[in-house]
């Protein structure tokens, strides 16, 4: 008996969508028939992707024993927003998540209690949360607020999160400090600014405010066993240490601050020196590293006159040294967050509980140091803040492998989902990775949205002359961006991968451009698997 063709190559792309979509099939589960893996998680802040070089042990333990996905894209290369996508699966045109403070932020979020934890913990999961979670935490009820669905809470409070000597930290709703108490009470204080009504607060604003807090060049204290990082991480190890006897499966986030500036200190105080520290025992280290200065440093297209990027005035030499330094300090935090790594590896080993564990590595967003004018910042949908280290380990994840086609932080949840057999409480936006990482060549090769719907900063008088809202959309081959001012921007990826030339004005490049358009406007307000849009 012939077989219809036509029927053979439908039902073949049917059962491809299904593998990609995280359907219930055999392959898309964790290998075994056992119980639920662990998952535990490691997101940084602010971490450049070329940053895991100087990461030894996330290297050995992570990348060689897992699956590294080389384009990992994030829809929203801002902090909340990235960390909203992270907990709902869903873009920030779904999720709402528009900046990071109010009326954004952590208490700008809508149906703050249907998010990751809470899927886990109803799938049977114990939850715990170390370090940073979502901008503004803290501000407005530093004692008692616990988000739903952590069974286990250690939370750091704004803006203390970004100090990496003088912090508080809810610990299931009692008050720990680290550091100078009263340094670390008076930044909480400072970031109330952050969640008050009314007009968003000038630049002005905010250094009266900050007069009228802190005593003038005071800084706190700088004592090594308090370094974040290191608390932090060491929380971490304890909790998992905890768990090695418990019957249910655990789902713990470790969110250290590093690479993150130290904001109130450095920015608003004037400390001087490397922004971040870096932990003291690899301060001299550090000093050896050297600011990368690939083609796009210090560098934007003289012919496109529209760019905000291309008005913004060349790097001084001392800028170009500031930068150094602080790129020094990022490493040596991410040393540190290295070394926890290792050690987390070695307490799940010597607890038995390693072969069941799916770790993951990832930062909330990337980084932009120096590249296109800009003196250190994300937010920009250039490819040094828009991607990020994403890299799993763990059950049924293939060792040794490398993913090249593009993934998005909107699919992170939907693959923790996929790895837990856990069902989300909202639609996602996103497909599980678990089958690409498996089958790379099944992977579906989509536009991914790129969006931020809101500026950096709301308030008057803040110097970031690129800070406007923009969408735009990524596939493999070319990126599109259009400004909110109006102007737009074209690139070829493969040709060029520093975003130096503009081909948004070439008329070789018409068709492309015309075609891309269209894919944003099919990605601008999609939800589910409306977002799953061939390049």
């Amino acid at each position: 008996m012939r077989v219809n063709t036509g029927r053979r190559r439908a039902a073949i792309a049917l059962l491809g969508l299904a593998l990609l979509i995280g359907a219930s099939t055999a392959d898309a589960r964790p290998a075994g028939s056992g119980p639920q893996p662990n998952i535990l998680v490691v997101m940084t802040d602010d971490q450049a992707l070329d940053d895991v070089q100087y990461m030894p042990h996330v290297r050995k333990l992570l990348a060689k024993q897992g699956t590294s996905f080389t384009h990992a894209v994030d829809s929203f290369p801002l902090c909340c927003p990235a960390r909203a996508t992270f907990i709902t699966g869903q873009y920030a045109h779904n999720h709402g998540v528009a900046g990071n403070f109010f009326p954004n932020g952590w208490y700008g979020m809508k149906n703050r209690k249907n998010i990751l934890p809470a899927w886990l913990q109803k799938s049977g999961y114990t939850t715990a949360l170390i370090g940073k979670w979502l901008n503004g935490y803290g501000a407005k009820d530093a004692h008692g607020e616990i988000p739903h669905g952590f069974d286990i809470w250690r939370g750091l409070l704004d803006l203390s999160a970004y100090d990496y000597f003088n912090f508080l930290m809810n610990a299931d709703g009692t008050l720990r400090s680290w550091g100078d108490r009263d340094f670390a009470e008076k930044l909480v204080e400072f970031g109330h600014i952050q969640v008050q009504g009314g007009p968003r607060p000038s630049i002005g604003d905010v250094l009266t405010l900050a007069n009228s807090i802190f005593t003038p060049g005071y800084f706190g204290t700088e004592k090594a066993k308090n370094y974040s990082p290191d608390v932090t991480g060491q929380v971490a190890q304890s909790l998992v240490k905890r768990q090695a006897k418990a019957k249910k499966p655990f789902f713990i986030w470790w969110a250290p601050s590093a690479s993150h500036r130290e904001d109130v200190a450095t920015s608003i105080l004037g400390r001087p020196g490397a922004d971040p520290r870096p932990a003291p025992r690899y301060k001299e280290l550090s000093e050896s590293f050297h600011l990368p200065r690939p083609p796009s440093f210090n560098h934007s297209d003289p012919a496109d006159a529209d760019s905000l990027v291309a008005q913004l005035p060349s790097m001084s030499q001392a800028q170009i040294d500031q930068l150094e330094l602080d790129y020094q300090g990022r490493i040596g935090s991410l040393l540190a967050v290295d070394d926890h790594v290792n050690k987390l590896v070695g307490v799940l080993k010597q607890t038995h509980q390693l072969r069941n564990t799916m770790i993951v590595f990832v930062s909330d967003n990337g980084w932009v140091q120096g590249q296109h004018r800009i003196r250190g910042d994300k937010f920009v949908p250039y490819e040094e803040s828009i991607e990020v280290p994403f890299i799993i380990r763990g059950p049924g994840v293939p060792k040794g492998r490398t993913v090249k086609t593009q993934v998005s932080n909107i699919d992170f949840a939907k693959t923790l989902l996929d790895a837990a057999g856990a069902r989300p409480g909202r639609t996602q936006d996103g497909i599980s990775l678990l089958p690409i990482a498996r089958h790379p060549g099944r992977a579906l090769d989509r536009a991914i949205e790129l969006e931020a719907t809101s500026p950096l900063f709301l308030g008057a008088g803040f110097p970031m002359g690129y800070d406007k809202p923009y969408t735009g959309v990524r596939t493999n081959h070319f990126k599109y961006v259009v400004w909110s001012y109006g102007a737009s921007e074209l690139y070829d990826l493969h040709e060029d991968p520093y975003e130096i030339h503009n081909l948004v004005a070439d008329p070789a490049y018409a068709a492309i451009r015309e075609r891309l358009a269209k894919k944003l406007t099919r990605l601008t307000d999609c939800a589910g698997r409306a977002c799953l849009v061939s390049p």
